[in-house]
């Protein structure tokens, strides 16, 4: 790939096919799609792979020590070629438990020296604070130009959010992937329909109105607005797999068909993912 560099916002130099950017709407299923990239790096020989998980208001997953710590422990559990420098550092620093960011950043340069490739994923930057999202995005740039100035394709990173401003502006210039709902609208379809025949064994429906049923929630689900719908609740887009799960398990709920009926019609039926 071409080594094309631009200046970021935040005045480090950015490698922009060394860098990438997948942007989801909220609650769309990006830690499954995270953990499923993950699962297939992992599959690829020659690249060690770093990972980890941002969660919002959890001091452990939303800094940049903790992003350290998560990504070293990674790349070091499946390359036992690093443990001596990690043992090295630890015993030269004195910082047993990683609790310097200085170390930290020097120890995962080191690593990423001794790996020929490696891919890192980052999870949820969004759930990190601003400063903190600075934080992130200003290391692994410049690691990400070091090692790829030094050694061409030796390290890709891979930021996983929502598309939040700060983001997009910082990393305006990284390789963008944008997810939307039609991407896994087939496999969200059949989990609705999977939801739908438990409906139709308890309650005897016919095919047709089992097809209903899934169509409707599938269009409120994917944002799409509906013509059951009155204009002051046509919706944005949904948290598609969380919607239909509490959507179809209150439908499964329903002891009767009227009371199935009645969750049924248009102005029952949640008109965001609040409401269910």
């Amino acid at each position: 790939m071409a080594q094309r560099k631009a200046r970021g916002r935040y005045g480090t130099t950015i490698v922009a096919s060394a860098i990438f950017r997948a942007t989801t709407n909220v609650f769309l299923g990006k830690t499954v799609l995270a953990s499923y990239i993950i699962e297939q790096a992992c599959k690829v020989p020659e690249f060690g792979v770093g990972w980890f998980y941002c969660k919002f208001g959890n001091s452990d997953k939303s800094t940049l020590l903790a992003v350290l710590r998560g990504v070293i422990a990674q790349l070091v559990k499946a390359n036992l070629q690093l443990y001596p420098h990690v043992l090295e550092a630890k015993n030269t620093t004195g910082d047993l438990k990683l609790i310097s960011h200085k170390v930290g950043k020097d120890l995962l340069a080191e690593c990423l020296q001794v790996l020929e490739k490696t891919c890192i994923i980052i999870d949820g930057l969004d759930e990190c604070d601003k400063d903190v999202r600075r934080e992130i995005i200003s290391l692994f740039a410049r690691l990400a130009k070091e090692r790829n100035d030094a050694v061409p394709g030796s390290l890709r990173v891979l930021f996983i959010s929502t598309d939040e401003a700060d983001i997009r502006k910082s990393l305006s210039k990284a390789v963008c992937i944008t997810l939307k709902g039609s991407d896994n609208f087939s496999e969200m379809q059949d989990y609705a329909r999977t939801w739908a025949k438990r409906i139709q064994d308890l309650h005897t429906l016919t095919d047709q109105k089992i097809e209903e049923i899934v169509s409707e929630v599938m269009k409120r689900a994917d944002g799409k607005p509906s013509a059951l719908l009155p204009t002051s609740l046509k919706l944005t887009s949904l948290g598609m797999y969380l919607y239909c799960y509490l959507v179809f398990s209150n439908l499964s709920d329903q002891l009767t068909l009227a009371d199935l009926d009645r969750e049924l019609q248009p102005d029952c039926l949640p008109g965001g993912l609040g409401e269910a």
